[in-house]
């Protein structure tokens, strides 16, 4: 697993400085997502990576379902990915570069919990909250979680705001259990 991350980073970041440097950071976007759109049909994600499909005919489909609208740059990416027996990588890979993008761009990734279904008003306060603490505009992914209780827990990158009614909890009790 750690092999596939190592891959799927080196393979983002070479596709990021490529962008950069011909200010085609865009296009690689949209490419790489309609590769990974395409990787996620079972029956071709099986045929890329089936060992005993020649390289050559995952190559000709690979070309005709990405057809003309993909750049050759980002297609020759997604089958050296695969030619080299990494078509498992190309998921992380294409994460990996928009992570990139975002932090290029001066986006941070917001994965909210919530206990219940955040209200529009709710939502922009928090992404402005958010938008205060960390200096960048935030990009908020939502997710309910009963276990919450009340609440809201977000995740940006390595650090975690956690203001939980259970989290408030777990502290309560922690502190009349030792004190």
């Amino acid at each position: 697993m750690a092999r596939r991350q190592t891959t799927a980073r080196r393979y983002a970041d070479a596709a990021f400085e490529i962008g950069q440097a011909d200010g085609t950071l865009d296009d690689w976007e949209r490419d790489l997502a309609t590769m990974a759109a395409a990787l996620s049909n079972p029956d071709l994600r099986r045929l890329v990576e089936h060992p005993a499909v020649a390289y050559a005919d995952k190559e000709r489909v690979l070309r005709r379902v990405a057809g003309e609208g993909v750049s050759e740059l980002a297609l020759n990416l997604v089958l050296l990915m695969i030619r080299r027996g990494r078509p498992g990588a190309i998921e992380r890979m294409v994460t990996r570069f928009a992570e990139l993008l975002r932090s290029e761009r001066g986006i941070a990734l917001a994965e909210v919990r919530s206990a219940m279904q955040l209200e529009d008003g709710q939502r922009s306060a928090v992404s402005e909250r958010l938008a205060s603490l960390t200096g960048q505009q935030i990009e908020m992914t939502e997710t309910v979680e009963d276990s919450l209780i009340g609440g809201i827990a977000v995740r940006i990158g390595d650090t975690l705001y956690d203001g939980s009614v259970r989290n408030r909890l777990e502290r309560l009790r922690a502190r009349l259990t030792a004190g």
